[in-house]
């Protein structure tokens, strides 16, 4: 497949001039991408494929698609109204993420990668505050990731079950970790990749979702932070670091940073990364909808009413896949220590 160019003269200066950019390889990855695989508008639906179409047209082109009718036989899509969970789970102990503000794992001061205060609550309590019933103003989110459905909700487990045509596609392995997400619009997941294989099914409202392809990553302006957390603030504690920088995020909440300052590549929610190269696909997830959201795709996530999802990670290949992509991380390092992204 020929990519279009031009041949006149006046567009033939100008790309002459384009290639002396710095940017001039990344400008062309996005673009190549764009018109070799990437859907630009919109994402495919489709009914359930058998599990060759599914690894051959979609995991093996690292390629995201809709499966509409693939939950279908998941009780859960019946069952799960806030009564029936609360009847189910009441006074059982899950894991919740709190935070001042709704964005959890997100870079803060621009410059700590903080992670959510993790709390065990009895499940009623945690949606009493979902619902309203409870007045605080910390943001709550179901949303512990080490398989928390697995470990932590139990009494939920038959009403899903693993998707047989997935299973096969990814050579009969079992999913690395299912976890469960119980959040309102307040929630948010700051923009990131996982290396997994994910399959994320919709329970209850719909989920929104802002895909970038990992071409797109020099574009999206990935930084090195340090790694810190949130704590409950109290008179005890440090309050300004080491820069004089003030920790303190709202009335109730302060930034600490780890002792072993690690840097975390990430993600800065406050800054404008938008360029002509990105190639952002926004995707609305309904209820008994299944996205397939393949390895390294970075993805911002977030909800207008409160949603309950599952969702499945499979164990990505590392594979040539996985060596191009890290070639392309260290250029895009080195190049930025030489010439930061203006």
């Amino acid at each position: 497949m020929l990519l279009s160019s031009s041949t006149s003269g006046d567009n033939i200066d100008e790309e002459s001039l384009e290639r002396l950019s710095i940017h001039y390889p990344f400008n062309r990855l996005s673009r190549d991408a764009r018109e070799l695989y990437l859907e630009t508008t919109s994402i495919s639906r489709i009914s359930v494929p058998t599990p060759l179409e599914f690894y051959r047209d979609y995991v093996s082109k690292n390629k995201p698609v809709i499966i509409t009718n693939a939950l279908n036989d998941w009780p859960a899509l019946s069952k799960w109204s806030n009564s029936y969970l609360r009847e189910q789970l009441h006074d059982t102990r899950v894991t919740i993420d709190i935070t001042p503000d709704g964005l959890g794992d997100a870079v803060k001061k621009h410059k700590y990668f903080v992670t959510p205060l993790e709390e065990k609550m009895k499940f009623n309590d945690f949606m009493d505050i979902i619902e309203g019933k409870d007045d605080r103003k910390e943001i709550v989110y179901c949303q512990h990731q080490n398989s928390s459905f697995m470990t932590e909700f139990e009494k939920l487990h038959g009403d899903i079950s693993e998707l047989k045509w997935v299973k096969e596609a990814f050579g009969q392995q079992s999913p690395d970790a299912v976890n469960i997400w119980i959040g309102t619009a307040k929630s948010v997941s700051s923009l990131h990749h996982d290396p997994y294989e994910n399959l994320y099914g919709v329970i209850q409202g719909r989920k929104y979702f802002t895909l970038y392809p990992p071409t797109d990553l020099y574009w999206l302006n990935q930084q090195m932070f340090k790694k810190a957390h949130y704590e409950r603030l109290t008179t005890e504690q440090r309050i300004i670091d080491d820069n004089g920088m003030d920790l303190r995020d709202g009335s109730q909440f302060v930034i600490v940073p780890d002792t072993d300052q690690s840097l975390v590549p990430w993600f800065d929610h406050e800054l404008d990364i938008d360029t002509d190269y990105l190639n952002p696909l926004n995707v609305v997830v309904e209820k008994g909808e299944l996205l397939y959201l393949p390895s390294l795709w970075f993805h911002r996530v977030s909800q207008i009413t409160t949603t309950i999802a599952v969702n499945f990670w499979y164990d990505m290949q590392y594979d040539l896949k996985w060596n191009y992509y890290q070639f392309m991380n260290e250029i895009i390092k080195q190049r930025r220590q030489n010439s930061p992204l203006e």
